[in-house]
Order: structure tokens, then sequence, then C-alpha cells
């Protein structure tokens, strides 16, 4: 049996939800989740989606979170980007690529934001460096637990978008990161 095309479409963070949580689940699992750099971790929950189907079955997600931060004391409008997901059995394919590609066309057309960040664990950085994402390695802050301070994950990456991205400095996140 033959897939249909891939089929993107963008939908409210929260209404999605429900369509991958389990595949949330089935990825990070809380046993698994506890030894990863993410446990404790708070983070923000993504105001869109980018779904990818094939035929009816969701196979990979983007999460876009856009905001106002600080980036060197400027206020600048910014795209997150978040809970990138591909569902395990579909890993290693190419749907993390196409969905990434997708949203990042998206923002480029769409968004009125000035570059795009990630956050990312160590064996993602090559993937995200192929389709353009450069690490940024200046200092980061975030609101944790109803607190601002320093967060120190894995690591950061910017996409310039409507501007360039700065990739030293201090950005100010302004909330959670996502």
């Amino acid at each position: 049996m033959t897939s249909s095309a891939p089929l993107f479409l963008v939908k409210d963070g929260a209404l999605s939800w429900p369509e991958i949580s389990d595949m949330r689940e089935r990825i990070y699992p809380p046993e698994k989740l506890i030894n990863t750099p993410m446990h404790g971790i708070e983070w923000a929950h993504a105001q869109r989606r980018v779904l990818l189907y094939v035929d009816t079955e969701v196979r990979a997600v983007a999460g876009i979170h856009e905001r106002e931060i600080l980036c060197d004391g400027k206020r600048l409008r910014v795209a997150g980007i978040g809970g990138v997901m591909t569902e395990p059995k579909y890993q290693g394919l190419g749907y993390g690529r196409q969905v990434m590609l997708h949203l990042m066309d998206l923002l480029r057309t769409e968004a009125q934001c000035a570059f795009s960040l990630l956050f990312c664990e160590d064996h993602n950085v090559a993937f995200y460096g192929k389709l353009g994402w450069i690490i940024f390695e200046g200092d980061m802050v975030v609101e944790q637990k109803g607190q601002t301070g320093p967060f120190s994950f894995r690591n950061v990456m910017v996409l310039p978008l409507k501007e360039s991205a700065n990739v030293c400095g201090n950005i100010d996140l302004c909330g959670l990161p996502w």
C-alpha cells in the first residue's frame, strides 16, 4: 500500500495537544524523561503547531511560540520553536526535516519576527545545523518557577528571519522557555 503525500496543517497549540500527547508520551515516557536535561524544566505551551499528516496519521509536529523578548536590551519579536517530534516508528524517514522546512517557510512568509530560536539536545545540533540554524553562544535568561534567571539548557540555536540573528550577547525570553 502506498502512503499519500504529506499534508501540513497549522493548528492552535492547545486544541492540537490531544492529537500529539500520545506521541510525546511514547518519545518521552516519564521513566526516560527523568534522565534527560529537560527534567524539571517548566516549558511554555505552544501557541500554534505545524502537524505533518500522512493519510490520517500525525507523523511529525513542531510548536510555534511568538513573543517579544529582550536581545541585548532591545525589544524584538521572535518565533520560538519547541516540541519538535516525529512518531518513533517513522523516525529517520525525513518527516522531522519536512515539518521543520515547512515551519521555516511559514515563518519567513507569515511571521513578523526578527529571528527564530530553539533549544535542543546535543544529538540534534547537526540536524538543525543542516537546516541553517546557528548555535547561539551568549547568555540566556528565562522564567522558571516564577523567577527570572540564567538558563543553561544544552544548546540554543537561532535562525534569521526578517533580521540577522545574534549568535552572542544577551537574550531575555521574558517568560518560560519553549
